[in-house]
């Protein structure tokens, strides 16, 4: 890294966004913290990206753009490769941050050296209303592998948008894996907090923008190649714990647990809208989740056997479609709310 480098690469990937990237490129030629880069990383567009950049007069600002479509990680890793700085922020094209957000997640880490990835308090937009999203009322920094604990017994918590990590942490972990087309950043939140120390940063904000254009409804809402990704996940993280599995088997069956849960709500709530998918499947992920808990005492196996029930119950609710109309309205669903 030459002496020359901006301390900080914020990074902005795209691909036919070139309507909304604006926001996002003005939050971070906007922040207090001057010494960065900004760099826009256009995954192939076919809109009018390049004009939209070129309108922009900073020297700061750079513009890549690859020959061919990475798809989504593909172009996370080359956020990865052109980023110069020591700091990395992978911004989303459609959402942006406030003005301090790049000056007090590198303060943070000038204070806190062991500290490789810091995450934020968030700002989610949806239509006309902002919900804000505080993991908790104080910073908080979670040794390893507590954060990696965390991630498995609570949702994930950490907002892509507003994770920042030093470039360095890549050399060690590697980069995004594209076994997980849909979920992969989920799996590197995994890898990292596992064997690294993570922290979340409370005065600062990214400004998460959902709504039918986002990579996350399309995933969530559209298709269920985000629950299928989640899945094999769980495969791979057992895989890699290797010998070390017993040790985080009660977390893992949270989260099993928890998944389980999730296939219902989204077969149930979800599942009619996915164009060429019966709510069935969402059972056949279950039973799958299902086979990877590992009860620990007698109350576990009840508990599984319990699962077990309901999983069997839900094949006849979801094969039945004024129940699963029933079912739906129980759920009382939010359908613009991930």
């Amino acid at each position: 890294m030459s002496n020359n480098s901006p301390r900080v690469s914020i990074c902005i990937p795209t691909y036919n966004r070139a309507d909304m990237v604006v926001c996002a490129i003005r939050s971070a030629l906007a922040q207090t913290y001057l010494d960065i880069e900004v760099v826009v990383v256009d995954n192939a567009s076919t809109d009018n990206i390049e004009e939209v950049v070129a309108s922009f007069e900073d020297s700061r600002l750079r513009f890549v753009k690859n020959k061919e479509n990475l798809g989504l990680f593909g172009n996370f890793n080359r956020c990865i490769e052109v980023a110069q700085g020591e700091f990395l922020h992978i911004l989303h094209s459609d959402d942006y941050i406030d003005p301090n957000f790049t000056e007090t997640c590198v303060a943070f880490f000038d204070e806190h050296p062991n500290v490789v990835l810091t995450f934020s308090s968030s700002i989610t937009h949806i239509q006309d209303r902002a919900i804000e999203g505080h993991y908790a009322e104080k910073d908080l920094i979670f040794p390893a592998p507590e954060g990696f604990q965390r991630l498995l017994h609570e949702r994930c918590f950490i907002t892509c948008p507003s994770v920042m990590t030093r470039k360095e942490l890549y050399q060690q972990i590697g980069k995004y894996s594209l076994e997980f087309p849909y979920s992969s950043d989920y799996y590197q939140w995994l890898r990292i907090s596992r064997v690294l120390d993570i922290a979340y940063i409370k005065d600062t904000r990214v400004h998460y923008r959902q709504g039918e254009h986002s990579e996350s409804h399309r995933l969530l809402f559209t298709n269920p190649s985000g629950y299928l990704d989640t899945l094999k996940i769980f495969v791979q993280i057992i895989r890699d714990l290797g010998d070390d599995y017993p040790v985080y088997t009660s977390d893992l069956n949270c989260a099993l647990r928890r998944y389980i849960g999730d296939c219902f709500y989204a077969g149930f709530t979800r599942g009619d809208g996915m164009k060429g998918i019966h709510p069935l499947l969402f059972t056949g992920l279950a039973l799958t989740a299902w086979g990877l808990i590992r009860p620990k005492s007698l109350s576990e196996i009840l508990g599984k056997v319990g699962f077990l029930a309901i999983i069997n119950c839900s094949l006849v609710c979801f094969s039945i479609s004024f129940l699963r109309r029933i079912i739906k309205k129980l759920f009382n669903e939010r359908k613009l709310s991930y």
